[in-house]
C-alpha cells in the first residue's frame, strides 16, 4: 500500500522541497507518518497548507488563506491556558516568539486580504481546525473528536487564545482588527463535523477540511455535514485520503524534487497495474507449436519486410 514511500530507504532523505522564498523540506520519515495507525507529523500538515495557498483556484487566491500550524503550536506550547499577560491583562503577543523565522512562513499580502483564515493546530497529540470568518466576524472550531462540548474550560480557553492570535496576525499584516478594543476574542462556535473512527487520523480530517470547507456556508448554519454533503468516513476512505494527499504533495509542481518523487511513485503505479491485471479475464495460452522458437520471426526477416 505504501510502496510510494519505501521504508527500507534512508528515512532522513529529503523527498520534498518547497519552491519559494522560504525553503521548506520534508524527509521520508515525515511521510511515513501517513501510514495507517500512525500519528501524522506536523511537517506534512504545514506542507499541505503551503500547497493549498499556491493553488491557482480563485478560492485560495482570494478568499482563503491557510495559516501553517507552527505559530499556533508554538504559542500554545509556550503559554497554554496561561496566556494572559499579567501586566497588560491581555493575551501575549505573537511578537513575543523567540523564533521570528516562523513569521517568515506567512504571506503577508494574502493574510491581509483573505476573507477567511484556516488554521490547523496540534495540541496534546490531537489535531483540529480553526476557521476565522473575517467578513462575518465569526470563529469556528472543527474537531473530529470533541465536537460541540463546551464544558471543557481548558479547551475553551485555548480556542479564545487562538482567535486572538489569528487576529494579531492579520493586524501584523496590515489589516484592521475584527475584535473590539480590550476584547480578547470572538465567541468560538463548534461545527458539526464527521467523527474519526480511530485515535490517530485527526490530521487527515484537518487536511481534508481545509480543502473542502467553505466559511461563508457556515455563517448562520453550523451543520457542516449537511451543507457540504459529507458523510462519515470509514477507515478505507481515510486510507485512500492519505494516499491521495501523499501523491499530491510529492507530485506537486511546488516540489523541486518531483523528478525523484516520480521514480519513488513507480511502486504505487506498478501496484495499480498488478491489481488491474488480476481483474482482467484470463487469456487463452497459445499452442505449443505457436510457442516454438522456430516459428518466431527473426530480426533479418523483419528488416527484409521493411
Amino acid at each position: 500500500m505504501w510502496a510510494i514511500i519505501p521504508t527500507n530507504e534512508n528515512k532522513f532523505e529529503t523527498i520534498f522541497q518547497l519552491r519559494g522564498p522560504n525553503t521548506q523540506e520534508a524527509m521520508r520519515y515525515n511521510f511515513m507518518t501517513m501510514a495507517p495507525e500512525k500519528e501524522i507529523n506536523m511537517t506534512i500538515v504545514s506542507v499541505v497548507c503551503h500547497i493549498l495557498n499556491g493553488e491557482p483556484l480563485e478560492r485560495f487566491q482570494r478568499d482563503v488563506y491557510c495559516v501553517p500550524p507552527e505559530i499556533l503550536v508554538r504559542m500554545f506550547g509556550t503559554y497554554g491556558t496561561n496566556y494572559i499577560n499579567k501586566k497588560t491583562k491581555m493575551p501575549h503577543l505573537v511578537s513575543s516568539l523567540k523564533d521570528q523565522q516562523l513569521m517568515e512562513l506567512l504571506d503577508k499580502e494574502k493574510l491581509k486580504k483573505s476573507s477567511s483564515l484556516f488554521a490547523p493546530v496540534l495540541y496534546n497529540r490531537h489535531w483540529w481546525l480553526y476557521v476565522l470568518d473575517v467578513d462575518n466576524r465569526e470563529f469556528y472550531i472543527a474537531d473530529s473528536v470533541f465536537g460541540a462540548d463546551t464544558s471543557d474550560t481548558e479547551r475553551t480557553k485555548l480556542h479564545r487564545f487562538a482567535c486572538n492570535i489569528l487576529n494579531q496576525l492579520r493586524v501584523w499584516a496590515g489589516a484592521q482588527s475584527i475584535i473590539k478594543k480590550r476584547t480578547i476574542a470572538l465567541d468560538p462556535r463548534a461545527v458539526d463535523v464527521p467523527k474519526q473512527p480511530n485515535p490517530t487520523d485527526c490530521g487527515v480530517y484537518v487536511m481534508k477540511w481545509m480543502k473542502v470547507l467553505d466559511a461563508a456556508a457556515l455563517s448562520g448554519a453550523f451543520v457542516f455535514k449537511t451543507r457540504c454533503q459529507i458523510e462519515e468516513w470509514d477507515q478505507d476512505q481515510l486510507n485512500e485520503f492519505k494516499k491521495e494527499i501523499v501523491s499530491k504533495v510529492l507530485m506537486s509542481e511546488h516540489n523541486t524534487l518531483n523528478i525523484e518523487a516520480i521514480s519513488q511513485a513507480t511502486g504505487m503505479t506498478q501496484e495499480a497495474i498488478t491489481e488491474a491485471r488480476k481483474r482482467m479475464p484470463r487469456q487463452t495460452k497459445p499452442s505449443a507449436a505457436l510457442r516454438s522458437p522456430f516459428l518466431q520471426p527473426s530480426t533479418a526477416e523483419l528488416e527484409t519486410k521493411h
